[in-house]
């Protein structure tokens, strides 16, 4: 699936396998989700990011407006399914 990979102050464009371990993998640990747009995009981040001391994620923090740590993804959302990000987000990052 298409997805944001928002890390440091990085933003990129990447295909990633849609499984729990997949998306555990790219935010190094257990997933949590923050909602983007309701039914259609959301942030994945570490669950556990701020217990384990990971490094304020500038990138991540300036598109929420809540501070948040370590990597994160952007995905879609369709129903309860992570899906491919939507076109009007990536477009936000190239702008």
């Amino acid at each position: 699936m298409k997805a944001l990979k928002l890390e440091g102050c990085t933003v990129r464009e990447i295909e990633i396998e849609n499984t729990l371990e997949a998306l555990q993998e790219a935010v190094y640990g257990y997933i949590e989700t923050i909602t983007l747009t309701p039914d259609r995009a959301v942030m994945i981040v570490n669950e556990e990011g701020r217990i384990r001391g990971m490094a304020v994620n500038p990138a991540a923090t300036k598109y929420t407006g809540i501070v948040i740590v370590g990597p994160a993804l952007i995905v879609g959302v369709d129903g309860e399914e992570f899906c491919d990000v939507p076109e009007e987000i990536i477009e936000q990052f190239r702008a």
